[in-house]
């Protein structure tokens, strides 16, 4: 679907479909719930609806470990307007009541409770598949909708095999681990799987048919959707399971070191063979792109830098400091000799040497058994130890060791200049200038270094330009929705550049939004904002506007930056909140988008008492909390919010009326 001509300014919410509340929802939002909420976007003079990814995660909370490319996750059914469901509740008193008790057990509660609202929706959809099986095996719809969506039958058959595997990942089953196209396909046609099969692609069916119907309500209200891509899978998911080819196992996608994460982040997902996919005219995506266009006027390119190069961990290794830029150009143990680095100074840079003193120090009894298991001497006289060969952060996390050992082997494992990338080809290390190898080098071998560095920086700077340009022209070109990339971290130069010239919208987090190179490190004015850009003053993996304000650092400078005077306060009132957001939607972006949360600062009534309950996910935390938010109230009751919807839409109008500068290409 198309978005509306980028001659204007637009404004929208952010919530995940889950989080809305609905009379009719069941514990969780769903689908159906998506023409009400642009409703009270018409109530509010917003433009535009923007969602979390959708895709089936299993029992995944987070949205983005997707277990499936294309399948939608069962969660936003709405069972009441599955036919077959509303068929047998009209009929079975029993069935009516349990879908009566779901809604009036689960719904008033303050957060989603995921794995009971699942269980119970999957529970009423096979007790209603057992009883018109032959009727849905029979619906001709269903027959069609299978043959012009061939990912349903690979998907049917890793989730039959998944629950005959006692639902372990698929690296841990007892067979079937790496199977080719014929057998996935002999399996589809195995009678014995029939019944399974045909019930997940009636769940399927359904949820793209409530899908669709929903989005195509929501534009006939005037509002456009923007939906979420996820660039990665899941490694437990059908695509990786049945498409190995395109994949490359040995990687794990994450992120280097920062301000957040000294150990950098690795997300346990793994990372694309961009080659491969090339040589198939990258069908898989173009099939992605395919079917979020009849959802979606816009979409996000979830990490887009990752089209660009991919922070890469070895499957061995655990943190992301261990990681390098993929593809890059490594260096080559040639080049480092050519430099003066000998075979003896790259094992010097590359691994990590332990003093026999400081092993004895920090690992008292325990040194004798770990230099046995994972250690070997550098020289018969040297008392200087490297790890042994084959030993890896995942054996080492293994050991047996007291908490404060354990973290100083890790410390020691992380300590290197060069990372191996095969045998004679090497990374620099994220953190190669604070590694005591590198420190120990003479000020000529480290300018020699720092040179090979450097030249190995600006090939891959034009390597991840090209490929960039390459796929994102694909992207950009393959359908008719608006794409809006989420270009933060670590930003290769020609990043903001290739998104110009394809006219891919960035994004803007004004808190993050600096000139980071200049002396006090002052925010960029929002009006000189990229027209081509999306501002939004928090997201799903930050605080809310709200709590960022009350309770996190940065604050007076932004207070300044938006042009107020005096001191600021540091409680962030209905009255304040109307202000700071009149200012924000003073953006030069295309888009202003808000998390509904941030929304609610403006009203009394639906702001929490304390604003970290608002907040939909903590990076690096696994816990219940994340990806549980959910609207206080229903979206019915927001229409009669007569005051917060007439504040709104007032703030709205006059960034609705103001001409953008369409001029600006950077910040």
């Amino acid at each position: 679907m198309e978005f509306g001509d980028l001659k204007r300014y637009y404004t929208g919410v952010l919530v995940p479909v889950g989080s809305l509340r609905s009379a009719r929802s069941s514990g969780v939002g769903e689908f159906a719930d998506l023409p009400l909420l642009a409703d009270w976007c018409l109530e509010a003079g917003l433009d535009v609806i923007q969602i979390l990814p959708v895709n089936d995660t299993g029992g995944d909370t987070s949205p983005y470990s997707a277990t499936s490319a294309f399948a939608l996750h069962p969660l936003y059914l709405r069972l009441e307007d599955v036919p077959e469901v509303a068929a047998v509740r009209a009929e079975d008193a029993e069935l009516d009541a349990t879908l009566g008790a779901m809604r009036s057990e689960l719904d008033g509660r303050a957060r989603i409770s995921f794995a009971e609202v699942l269980e119970r929706k999957y529970d009423v959809l096979r007790r209603v598949y057992e009883v018109r099986r032959e009727e849905i095996a029979a619906d001709t719809g269903l027959s069609r909708w299978i043959e012009n969506n061939p990912w349903v039958r690979e998907f049917s058959v890793y989730r039959c095999l998944k629950e005959r595997q006692g639902k372990r990942s698929w690296v841990e089953w007892n067979d079937l681990q790496d199977p080719g196209l014929a057998e996935i396909d002999a399996m589809w046609h195995e009678p014995s799987m029939e019944d399974d099969l045909t019930f997940y692609c009636w769940i399927q069916y359904n949820a793209e048919g409530q899908l669709r119907a929903a989005a195509q309500a929501v534009s006939e209200r005037g509002v456009y959707l923007k939906g979420d891509l996820p660039i990665l899978m899941a490694e437990d998911s059908a695509d990786v399971w049945a498409h190995r080819d395109i994949f490359k196992p040995e990687f794990r996608a994450g992120a280097p070191p920062d301000m957040f994460s000294h150990l950098g982040q690795n997300w346990g997902l793994p990372v694309y063979d961009w080659d491969v996919l090339a040589s198939n005219d990258y069908d898989w995506w173009r099939r992605r792109l395919d079917q979020a266009d009849g959802f979606y006027h816009a979409f996000r390119i979830d990490h887009v830098l990752g089209f660009f190069r991919i922070w890469a961990v070895p499957a061995e290794d655990s943190a992301g400091t261990m990681g390098f830029f993929h593809p890059s150009y490594m260096l080559t143990a040639q080049e480092l000799e050519e430099s003066g680095f000998d075979e003896a100074r790259v094992r010097w840079l590359a691994e990590p040497h332990i003093p026999g003193e400081r092993l004895r120090e920090t690992l008292g009894d325990h040194v004798t058994e770990l230099i046995d298991c994972c250690l070997e001497p550098v020289g018969e006289d040297e008392d200087l130890y490297v790890f042994a060969e084959g030993f890896r952060e995942q054996n080492l996390l293994g050991l047996d060791l007291p908490g404060e050992a354990k973290e100083s082997l890790r410390g020691w494992y992380h300590d290197r200049a060069l990372i191996r990338v095969s045998s004679d080809r090497y990374a620099p290390a994220w953190k190669m200038r604070d590694s005591s190898a590198y420190r120990s080098l003479s000020e000529e071998e480290r300018q020699r270094f720092d040179e090979l560095v450097a030249h190995a920086r600006r090939i891959s700077e034009e390597m991840w330009e090209e490929q960039g340009r390459r796929i994102l022209s694909l992207v950009n070109g393959s359908a008719a929705m608006l794409p809006c990339a989420e270009d933060l971290g670590v930003v290769p130069e020609s990043v903001p550049r290739v998104l110009s010239e394809l006219g891919i919208l960035g994004l803007r987090i004004p808190r993050w939004t600096r000139r980071w190179d200049e002396p006090g490190e002052p925010y960029i004015p929002l009006e000189k904002y990229p027209y081509l850009t999306v501002c939004a003053p928090s997201v799903h993996d930050t605080s809310t506007l709200r709590e960022w304000w009350e309770q996190e650092d940065g604050v007076d400078e932004f207070w300044t930056a938006l042009g107020f005077k005096g001191e600021r306060p540091t409680e962030l009132t209905p009255e304040l909140a109307q202000k700071v957001i009149s200012r924000i939607l003073d953006t030069n972006s295309a888009i202003c988008m808000f998390q509904i949360q941030d929304f609610f600062a403006l009203s009394e009534n639906l702001r929490s008492a304390d604003p970290a309950e608002e907040r939909v996910n903590i990076p690096g935390t696994t816990t219940e909390f994340n990806w549980s938010y959910r609207l206080p109230r229903n979206i019915e009751s927001l229409m009669e919010e007569t005051e917060l919807n007439t504040r709104i839409r007032e703030l709205v109008e006059a960034r609705r009326s103001a001409v953008p500068n369409t001029d600006i290409a950077e910040t």
